[in-house]
């Protein structure tokens, strides 16, 4: 999927009752969540008091707007985005919010590997998947349900995401700058040089 970071989040939201914007900082997803009318409420919420002044005044004048100033998820809503900060943070987020969402958009800067691994530790489904560069750097973009018992990632799924068996320009970049990075220690870097390259047989490189 083409298009920058902001643009793949936005396209996968999914119409709900309550939405929030976690760590929301100029509101950017929350004011996309309203503009699109498909929620009753739009949560814009951040741990900093100064970046919710700057959510307020982008989102103040609608009437479905909630903003909290809190840690992580201190309330309830029915989906979540998460982007714009560490898989450690956001996979802290999820182990200590007291009610989870029925569903999660979650985009980290790094640490994808312990994101997923804590999304199926909670039962969580990823339904989407997809690496992408913007701005010549590598994001996942995630989508995750709900569900009784999720299905176990291999290794290089949590790694490289669920959908690393099938081509992508985005995938097949990161894998490529990786294996260069790891390539200047490779006896130290030996394990996760095999990961990058069972991944890449599938990211048709060639030579």
């Amino acid at each position: 999927m083409n298009g920058g970071r902001l643009d793949v989040i936005k396209s996968l939201i999914l119409p709900a009752e309550r939405i929030a914007d976690v760590g929301c900082d100029h509101a950017i997803i929350a004011e996309y969540c309203i503009n699109s009318g498909y929620f009753k409420n739009v949560i814009a919420s951040d741990i900093s008091e100064k970046c919710l002044q700057k959510a307020k005044v982008r989102l103040g004048s609608a009437k479905n707007a909630t903003f909290y100033c809190c840690d992580g998820l201190g309330y309830e809503c029915d989906e979540a985005v998460i982007a714009g900060m560490g898989g450690l943070l956001i996979s802290e987020i999820l182990v200590k919010a007291k009610t989870l969402p029925q569903t999660l958009i979650v985009c980290p800067h790094r640490d994808e590997y312990t994101v997923r691994k804590t999304l199926v530790s909670l039962n969580y489904r990823i339904d989407c998947d997809i690496p992408i560069e913007d701005r010549k750097k590598h994001y996942s973009v995630i989508r995750a349900v709900k569900c009784e018992v999720a299905k176990a990632l291999d290794e290089l799924q949590l790694h490289f995401g669920v959908n690393y068996k099938t081509p992508n320009a985005a995938l097949k970049s990161r894998l490529v700058k990786l294996r260069k990075a790891y390539m200047n220690a490779p006896r130290q870097n030996a394990d996760k040089l095999d990961l990058i390259d069972r991944a890449l047989k599938f990211q048709d490189v060639g030579d």
